[in-house]
């Protein structure tokens, strides 16, 4: 995984914050904010899986 996967990963995070802002029901706001924690966790991954600069 690079940058181009880690920025992916932050860039579908931040749509689902977008979309749980624009939610009407509870439940809907609820699960784009767990879509976007997932989102999240793989951003984190990829950033820890980049190789080290030396």
């Amino acid at each position: 995984m690079g940058d181009a996967d880690f920025a992916r990963y932050l860039h579908q995070a931040q749509n689902c914050l977008d979309e749980a802002e624009k939610a009407t029901r509870e439940v809907d706001k609820e699960a784009w904010l767990k879509l976007g924690e997932e989102w999240m966790e793989m951003a984190r991954r990829a950033q820890r899986q980049k190789p080290s600069e030396h």
